[in-house]
């Protein structure tokens, strides 16, 4: 599974920034760790969405308006928040071969 940071603007109006990838059908995108981004000058992230607990969040491709790359200040912002690095993120994971006694 490759993930990547990315910004997402919603038709509502809502802007998050998440670790995702596509997918093949609908829902096209899988967002892990989504936080709602606000603010100009100081940069405040809320998870996102509100009353869950959640990781994993799956959106319809109409939910969105469009996809980018988030200004350093948010991607920054954003790792501080998970409590990691970039480099974390992207080294990848060892396939787990699960059997019927797992």
């Amino acid at each position: 599974m490759t993930m990547s940071i990315a910004l997402f603007l919603l038709k509502q109006g809502t802007t998050l920034v998440a670790q995702s990838e596509q997918l093949e059908a609908e829902p096209k995108v899988h967002l892990l760790s989504p936080y709602a981004v606000s603010g100009k000058t100081k940069i405040t992230l809320t998870e996102w969405p509100d009353y869950s607990e959640d990781d994993h969040i799956l959106l319809h491709s109409d939910s969105l308006l469009t996809v980018c790359e988030p200004s350093p200040k948010v991607k920054q912002a954003y790792l501080d928040k998970l409590g990691t690095t970039e480099e974390v993120l992207n080294t990848p994971t060892k396939p787990v071969i699960l059997t019927e006694e797992d």
